[in-house]
């Protein structure tokens, strides 16, 4: 059946119809081609599409693997290259975003264990992004992952410019007047308007008692 075109709008908005190995702008003259040939058991699926000039589409698909020459387009590097040209024509769409782990309440009393707050800004100015939050506790060799929905990576944030969101979410009962060292993963991912998901790298926060507050882990 071939992608679906949904799935071609997208990948085409993404590379701003650039091919992802030589990067020249294609025009109409592009074929969205599979890194895993369906023949070979590639899927339709979105993550097996890569946008390719006639010329790359040709040097990726006529490699005889039974006589090779040079260094066959492998699909892992296919793969990095893609990311790499999605990223170059997507990045201008998303915002400065900036996140905290906090017990800090503007103008109020601050938050108790079990009680935590997390705090959500879109710094730009002009455009609208989604996200997706997930915070786990680390402890050794595990991520333990808390429950609720706005936590579990899975619930879309909806973020305006220049707006802020103020949320909490709970710990165990047990963490109640809890003495101890508690450190908590965070990631954060960005969906731009194109649907394409920008991943930060996670961070961690750990919680000093005797300050009743977080600070940033950078290596989590």
């Amino acid at each position: 059946m071939g992608f679906s075109p949904k799935a071609r709008t997208k990948v085409l908005l993404w590379s701003d119809r650039h091919c992802c190995l030589c990067k020249k702008p294609c025009d109409t003259n592009i074929e969205v081609h599979h890194i895993v040939p369906e023949a070979n058991g590639g899927s339709n699926r979105i993550e097996n599409a890569i946008p390719l000039c006639f010329d790359c589409h040709g040097k990726v698909q006529n490699y005889n693997d039974y006589h090779p020459l040079g260094n066959k387009y492998k699909p892992e590097e296919l793969k990095a290259r893609r990311e790499q040209v999605y990223e170059e024509f997507t990045r201008y769409l998303v915002p400065p975003i900036h996140y905290i782990v906090t017990q800090r309440i503007h103008d109020r009393e601050n938050r108790q264990l079990p009680d935590v707050g997390f705090v959500i800004s879109n710094l730009g100015n002009s455009l609208p992004v989604k996200a997706t939050v997930k915070v786990s506790f680390v402890v050794p060799n595990q991520k333990i992952p808390l429950g609720g929905d706005y936590y579990s990576g899975k619930r879309l944030w909806h973020l305006n410019p220049s707006h802020t969101t103020s949320g909490h979410f709970s710990l165990p009962d047990s963490f109640k007047n809890y003495s101890e060292k508690i450190t908590l993963k965070v990631n954060v991912s960005i969906e731009d308007q194109y649907e394409r998901v920008h991943h930060n790298l996670p961070v961690g926060y750990t919680y000093l008692p005797a300050d009743n507050d977080w600070f940033l882990e950078p290596s989590v």
